[in-house]
C-alpha cells in the first residue's frame, strides 16, 4: 500500500502528467487567439456554443492562451463540425432503450492572420459518450422531448473531443 502511495506521490515529480493536463504547444506560438468559426451543418443550434466555450475554456488552462478580436489575433481557430448523432446502443424488453449514445466528429483548424495559410489541423476528432435511457421520452401529452440526459452526454462528449485536440496540441510538431 505505502508503496503504491510513494509511486503516486512521485510520479508528478518526474515530469509524468495526465494529458488532460498537460502543457500545450501552439502553432508558430500563437497565444492570441480569434475563435472564428464554428460550422455546424446539425439542426443542434445549441452545440455551437457549447463547442465554443469547451474549446476556449481547455486551451487557456492548458495553453498561454489570450482570447482577442480578430485585429489583435495571431491565429483564428476555426470549428467544422462534421456529424452529430444519437443512438441507441442497447435495447431491452419490448424494444424499449435502455443505453444511447451521443458522438460528435469534427475538426479545428488554426490559421495565420497574416498569411491566411493553414498552419495546424486536428484532423477528424471522433468523441462519444453513452447514457442511460431513450435519447427521447414522450411526455404526458403524448410529445417527445429531449432528456437532459442527452444533453449531459452531448456536453461530455463535445468535452472529451476538446481534449482529444489539446492533446493532439501538447505533442511536437
Amino acid at each position: 500500500m505505502w508503496a503504491v502511495l510513494c509511486i503516486a506521490l512521485l510520479l508528478p515529480a518526474c515530469g509524468y502528467q495526465l494529458t488532460a493536463r498537460a502543457p500545450i504547444q501552439l502553432p508558430q506560438d500563437s497565444t492570441r487567439l480569434y475563435l472564428d468559426k464554428v460550422t455546424n451543418p446539425t439542426t443542434e443550434t445549441w452545440i455551437e456554443p457549447m463547442l465554443r466555450s469547451s474549446l476556449r475554456d481547455e486551451l487557456t488552462r492548458r495553453g498561454n492562451v489570450t482570447w482577442v478580436s480578430r485585429d489583435e489575433a495571431e491565429a483564428t481557430v476555426n470549428i467544422d463540425v462534421r456529424s452529430y448523432s444519437t443512438s441507441d446502443a442497447l435495447k431491452g424488453r419490448d424494444d424499449v432503450t435502455l443505453k444511447s449514445a451521443a458522438s460528435i466528429q469534427m475538426v479545428v483548424t488554426f490559421f495565420s492572420t497574416k498569411t491566411n495559410a493553414l498552419i495546424w489541423t486536428s484532423g477528424p476528432i471522433l468523441a462519444s459518450e453513452s447514457f442511460r435511457g431513450a435519447s427521447e421520452i414522450q411526455s404526458s401529452s403524448g410529445t417527445l422531448q429531449s432528456t437532459s440526459a442527452k444533453r449531459e452526454a452531448t456536453q461530455e462528449a463535445v468535452d472529451l473531443a476538446v481534449r482529444k485536440v489539446a492533446d493532439q496540441l501538447g505533442q511536437k510538431f
